[in-house]
């Protein structure tokens, strides 16, 4: 494995890039896990650093650590590296929102004693179908680093083998977390030949605006909506691959319900 250089050093801070950042609640933190579509965790002069495939690479692949009975590669569904520690703002240079913390600052994760947080092993864990990476610290005990495409693709940085459940995530904007799913986001596309700029209303073209004016949440609306939105999603690959592994219960707003869900069972996932 890449870690034996780390063995036995403290850890200096954990950067989050892009932490989840649900209404109302502490950014990149859900109950005792850490999630963020990348992290990076800085030691003295290097960085382990963990992507999520589903944002960050056009190959859906995870770091192999084996090949199953089958002959198919087992990975654990994260890419993971060390690079020296000064490389991690240039790999992550053009990506907003970010956060970091010290060891101190991660809120419910367990704590015995006040010694320093010191990379002690590391080891490889199996839940359920999924394998994951669990790093022994000198005063946390064991954390787990575990993928979850199920909540758009984040890392989750835990305690023990631990997984956070997210309650309904409400969407209101474009600048929410799962904002991406909303009308207003900034994917444009394609549709009976003319450009959108967005799937808002505000966006559609004239003549379906106006006709729409007496209607704001009928049949017609629904309908423009969903051509709107699975044209959307088609002509974006990541944004597709997103949606189809999805699996946390959203709302959005402007959305009528179960349209996303629809249109998710419509469209086909690159995935490759």
């Amino acid at each position: 494995m890449l870690l034996e250089q780390l063995l036995i050093q403290p850890i200096r801070r954990i950067d989050l890039i892009q932490p989840w950042r649900a209404a109302g609640k502490k950014v990149g933190v859900v109950a005792d896990s850490l999630l963020a579509g990348a992290m990076a965790i800085h030691f003295a002069d290097s960085a382990l650093i963990f992507r999520s495939p589903l944002r960050f690479a056009r190959c859906q692949t995870g770091t192999v650590i084996g090949v199953r009975s089958s002959g198919a590669p087992l990975t654990l569904g994260y890419r993971f590296d060390v690079v020296p520690s000064e490389d991690v703002d240039g790999l992550f240079a053009a990506c907003e929102p970010r956060l970091s913390l010290t060891p101190d600052q991660w809120s419910g994760l367990r704590r015995v004693g006040k010694a320093e947080s010191v990379f002690l092993r590391a080891d490889l864990s199996c839940l359920g179908s999924d394998y994951l990476l669990r790093l022994r610290l000198l005063d946390r005990g064991w954390c787990s680093v575990s993928y979850r495409p199920d909540l758009d693709g984040v890392i989750e940085l835990s305690p023990e083998s631990a997984r956070a459940e997210v309650p309904l995530v409400v969407v209101n904007s474009p600048a929410d977390e799962l904002g991406w799913l909303h009308p207003a986001s900034e994917y444009p596309f394609v549709l009976d030949g003319l450009y959108w700029r967005t799937a808002h209303p505000r966006d559609w073209p004239w003549s379906l605006a106006k006709g729409l004016q007496s209607q704001p949440a009928g049949d017609q609306y629904r309908e423009t909506m969903q051509r709107a939105l699975s044209a959307r999603f088609t002509q974006h690959d990541r944004l597709r691959d997103r949606l189809s592994v999805l699996r946390c219960a959203v709302q959005v707003k402007g959305v009528p319900d179960g349209l996303l869900e629809e249109i998710s069972t419509r469209v086909q996932p690159r995935l490759a």
